[in-house]
């Protein structure tokens, strides 16, 4: 059951009306069946695997907090952490290790037996097992303690707003939010309400559209040359990006018209001024997971410097395996990792010549009057560029169905400049090239001015006139796009 349905409509009502309705110490209840039909909506099969992953996290959590002999405990941990990620590997990555290994023995001439692993990965199964697993880890440090209520916890890992996609939520910032009873909260409602449409407007009205024409060019690579290559990369980086923020909107709306708060996912990461600041706005829920989960858990910065850089890559080398089994993501999340040590390195050098300048309005955007140069804001803005095309560059190989598809693009990109030509093999007229970039001009432009303040906050200062005629229209103008196009298109991060 996607967000962008009638379906999902009619079931976000009946929760909301009777999860408001009822006495706060029932409403966890509520909860914990919309979780319950929100994933039997998807398949029933998978329902139990989240719930046996659910009580095992449960008991092992209890075991761990009750345990007072350090190795016993190391042992339970080892445990609780090995099951859902042994789930996770069976159902994500045994086809796609088996078939590397195959490819392996095949060139070094080594007879093995063909395997045919066919498993359908479970919605959401990533997300919710990232969050048991810092869960579990922050019980073994000692940051929180093991939740005592199983339907509560229940609630927190299956939570229906943010499983399919996230955002990877934390134990220790949504569980409290369980135990206070919330009275309704007007504003609060009408705020997610609005991330909700805008969610919808970034989904149904720019990402739909602009998949049209990626796929006709990423799903038939062979049958392409030259610029429209880098032109249809360019066009899924907007894709991408609308797609997933447009997920997160909706998820975090949703929430708080629950009364819920959950975690910003992004902050206008393609105005980020390097690959580092790129990931402290693009995804955050699951950069931060990577930096206290597995980075420190390296070493992080206590180390030698070699070793910093080898472990910032190892941990991006291990993102990129996450969001897909397949190489052609552990090579864009080689990308990232490789630049950031360059820029470091870069950063260093450049700090040992000139005097370090303080650039850290114009990093997160907060432009004023005072004290910046027009050298220093051209700098900014080469680098924003740079960072761009960087991160567009990678999304490449993200969005490249493989490693070979990837390398031809490479090669061919170039090689004939006729833009006309390139817009027709998209399949992209005048009127829709001036539709969707249109649409991301717009939605770049708030973005922009999204960084100094809350944009759609904001809207409460417009007369009420106003405010429900911009409802009104953005409603209908989804409402119309959603009959046209016939059918939602799933989520680009429900595949990971």
């Amino acid at each position: 059951m996607l967000f962008n349905t009638l379906a999902f409509a009619i079931f976000m009502t009946v929760v909301f009306l009777v999860y408001w309705i009822i006495p706060h110490k029932f409403r966890w209840m509520v909860l914990l069946a919309a979780n319950i039909y929100f994933f039997f909506s998807f398949d029933v099969k998978y329902l139990l695997l989240l719930f046996f992953t659910i009580l095992i996290s449960y008991f092992v959590g209890l075991g761990m907090e009750k345990q007072g002999d350090t190795r016993k405990k190391k042992l339970l941990f080892a445990a609780g952490l090995g099951t859902p990620l042994l789930l996770l590997f069976i159902f994500k990555y045994a086809a796609f290790t088996f078939h590397s290994l195959e490819e392996i023995l095949q060139g070094l001439s080594i007879p093995m037996w063909k395997t045919t692993i066919k498993l359908v990965m479970p919605v959401g199964i990533s997300f919710y097992t990232f969050q048991i697993v810092g869960y579990l880890t922050d019980i073994y440090r000692g940051k929180i303690s093991a939740e005592h209520h199983l339907g509560k916890y229940a609630v927190f890992v299956s939570f229906f707003p943010n499983i399919s996609s996230g955002p990877i939520e934390r134990a220790g910032n949504f569980i409290p939010q369980l135990e206070v009873e919330k009275q309704f909260d007007y504003d609060k409602v009408v705020y997610g309400s609005r991330l909700l449409l805008w969610g919808l407007i970034k989904k149904i009205v720019v990402a739909d559209q602009l998949s049209k024409y990626v796929d006709v060019v990423f799903d038939n690579v062979y049958e392409h040359t030259g610029i429209v290559f880098a032109l249809a990369t360019l066009v899924y980086t907007f894709q991408i990006y609308f797609d997933f923020s447009g997920y997160s909107d909706m998820a975090i709306g949703l929430a708080k018209m629950l009364g819920f708060d959950l975690t910003i996912n992004f902050k206008s990461p393609y105005f980020a001024t390097s690959i580092k600041e790129f990931w402290s706005r693009w995804h955050i829920s699951l950069s931060t997971w990577f930096r206290d989960y597995v980075y420190i858990s390296l070493g992080g910065n206590r180390v030698s410097k070699w070793r910093r850089s080898l472990n910032l890559v190892i941990t991006f080398l291990v993102s990129g395996l996450w969001h897909g089994a397949d190489w052609t993501f552990v090579l864009w999340g080689g990308i990232h990792g490789v630049v950031q040590v360059v820029e470091k390195t870069m950063g260093e050098a450049w700090d040992k010549v000139h005097p370090k300048e303080n650039l850290q309005q114009e990093s997160e955007g907060q432009f004023s009057n005072i004290d910046i140069s027009p050298w220093q804001r051209m700098r900014t803005l080469l680098c924003t560029l740079i960072t761009f095309c960087v991160v567009s560059y990678a999304w490449m190989f993200f969005r490249a169905n493989s490693i070979s598809d990837a390398w031809y693009m490479v090669r061919n990109m170039f090689t004939d400049w006729n833009v006309s030509v390139a817009l027709q093999r998209m399949a992209m007229d005048t009127m829709g090239l001036i539709k969707v970039g249109g649409a991301t001009c717009f939605i770049l432009i708030f973005d922009y001015f999204n960084q100094k303040a809350d944009m759609l906050a904001s809207m409460n200062k417009l007369p009420a006139v106003i405010r429900w005629g911009i409802y009104t229209g953005a409603a209908l103008v989804v409402l119309v796009l959603c009959m046209h196009g016939g059918v939602s298109q799933q989520f680009i991060y429900f595949n990971f």
